[in-house]
């Protein structure tokens, strides 16, 4: 079967290091040493990437690369040799699909101007500023290292350099003392400055993490209720419509359909993508057993570079995924966007079984007539604004379900009474 009939798959790339570790986060990362392996870790990298892509058991040196991200950690504080000689390696080893997406996250304080023209060299084309805040008390409380003044100024800087159409960031709300007035006020100012697409998430304050070891002492300001907490997601969503931004997912928004996340797409809809990097999560098919695995790094940057040094591969787990795993997640992560699922996808990536064979139909219909989700068997004008563009043919062949604008609020709700432990009928048909 040639590449350009098999689907494609997405790169994620881990950068371990950021300058300090924020309050909220509990990602796998590590605070910048004086002197990082830099030279080292990206050996590793490069070594992970050649494994897997030329790894028959995968498969992917058949198959096109659909999107290739730069997370963390901090990315930004790799040199931009790095993010070249992985790009390159990906070029050579695989094709790359027409209109590739390649994107990097990058914090204000770790930017400079003559950098940022270099990591565009290099071809990253999209850039997500993790700015979280335009107010500077509350991104000290957030652990950040950055100003409000000095967002606006990396914000600006970016939009010279990648255009703004390919330039994003993220916000927090429900921010400890913040109140909906606030977040309105704060939202509005972000929305004026904004390019084609922005994520705003609320705030979580995970365990064992030091803002929630604050919380439990005491020593923060009062955290928004949950009444309040979605009085600030209703106003996120009204207002960002009011400036043209279409709220395609949970946390996520967008002007048009070029500017959806296509990597963060694949996420969602249960396409492979391959992790690299140093507690890199992945998600591949192997051909040899035909079964859909996890992929998991070792997470210390030593441990991972000294496995990829006498292994050729950084994996510290492979976790093999059951046909009913892989159904619940379709729909748990597919009815978190506006696209839902398309049932050609489900089937086939389900072998054959359809969405009413997994989901409580009494459930769904009882959802149908609240219109908190809807069932299309065609494109409609609506449904196209929610859907990257390559994945629209999806919906020719069955159609699909998904939530409308009420229904994704309330989501969490939803999914569990949908999904009540519907067995899968395991079958043999292959993925790819």
């Amino acid at each position: 079967m040639p590449a350009a009939t098999k689907p494609s798959f997405s790169v994620y790339i881990h950068w371990p290091y950021c300058e300090s570790k924020c309050t909220y986060c509990n990602f796998n990362k590590y605070v910048n040493p004086k002197d990082p392996p830099h030279d080292r870790l990206v050996k590793a990298m490069v070594t992970e990437l050649k494994y897997f892509l030329n790894n028959p058991s995968y498969g992917l040196k058949d198959r096109k690369v659909h999107s290739v991200y730069f997370g963390g950690g901090t990315p930004s504080l790799a040199k931009p040799s790095a993010i070249k000689s992985i790009l390159e390696t990906i070029n050579d080893q695989v094709e790359l699909s027409k209109g590739i997406e390649i994107s990097m996250e990058a914090n204000p304080t770790s930017m400079e101007q003559s950098k940022l023209k270099e990591f565009h060299q290099a071809g990253i084309n999209r850039l997500s500023l993790g700015i979280q805040s335009f107010n500077t008390k509350d991104l000290k409380l957030l652990g950040r290292d950055h100003t409000g003044e000095e967002a606006l100024k990396a914000l600006s800087m970016a939009k010279d350099i990648f255009q703004k159409e390919k330039v994003t960031f993220d916000l927090i709300y429900a921010r400890p003392g913040q109140t909906t007035h606030e977040w309105k006020k704060e939202l509005q100012q972000a929305l004026d400055i904004a390019g084609d697409h922005l994520s705003m998430y609320q705030l979580t304050v995970e365990r064992s993490t030091p803002l929630h070891k604050q919380s439990l002492k005491g020593l923060l300001p009062t955290i928004p209720d949950p009444d309040t907490a979605a009085d600030m997601y209703e106003a996120t969503v009204k207002i960002a419509a009011d400036y043209g931004y279409h709220h395609y997912e949970v946390s996520s928004y967008a002007k048009n359909q070029q500017a959806i996340s296509r990597h963060n797409f694949s996420y969602w809809q249960g396409m492979d993508f391959l992790g690299i990097g140093p507690g890199a999560h992945g998600r591949l098919t192997d051909l040899n057993s035909n079964q859909r695995i996890r992929t998991f790094g070792e997470f210390h940057p030593d441990k991972y570079m000294a496995l990829c040094e006498a292994e050729g591969e950084g994996i510290r787990k492979l976790q093999p995924i059951s046909m009913h795993d892989m159904a619940e997640e379709l729909i748990v992560f597919g009815m978190r966007t506006r696209m839902g699922i398309p049932r050609s996808r489900f089937s086939k990536m389900t072998g054959k079984n359809t969405l009413e064979d997994v989901m409580d139909n009494d459930a769904l219909q009882l959802f149908m007539n609240a219109k908190l989700l809807i069932q299309e068997d065609n494109i409609t004008s609506d449904l196209a604004n929610f859907i990257p563009e390559e994945l629209l043919y999806e919906w020719e062949k069955g159609g699909g379900i998904r939530p409308t604008e009420l229904g994704l609020e309330k989501i969490d709700y939803i999914l569990p009474r949908l999904l009540k432990g519907r067995p899968i009928t395991e079958h043999t048909d292959k993925f790819v």
